[in-house]
């Protein structure tokens, strides 16, 4: 698996978790369904926004992958332009 690929899951799912767990924590006292609401929404809202996270590391990866074949196809540019001369 891509290395930015990898990292942009980690931090979206330590997001998720982290806001999951704000929320459950505010309910935690009322129990029941709000603690079960605020779970759920918790949870929806985090993967939401850790989903994002990723995407952005992925779009970091296609950028990079970009990147270096631009940089590769002009090195084999130029050598053909020196085999010719």
């Amino acid at each position: 698996m891509n290395r930015h690929l990898f990292q942009g899951i980690i931090v979206g799912g330590l997001f998720a978790t982290v806001i999951t767990g704000v929320a459950a924590s505010d309910a935690l006292a009322e129990g029941g369904f709000a603690l079960l609401a605020s779970v759920v929404f918790g949870l929806a809202a985090g993967l939401c926004i850790g989903g994002l996270i990723a995407a952005n590391f992925a779009m970091l990866t296609v950028e990079e992958q970009e990147a270096t074949a631009s940089q590769h196809s002009g090195a084999q540019r130029r050598v053909a332009a020196n085999a010719h001369a």
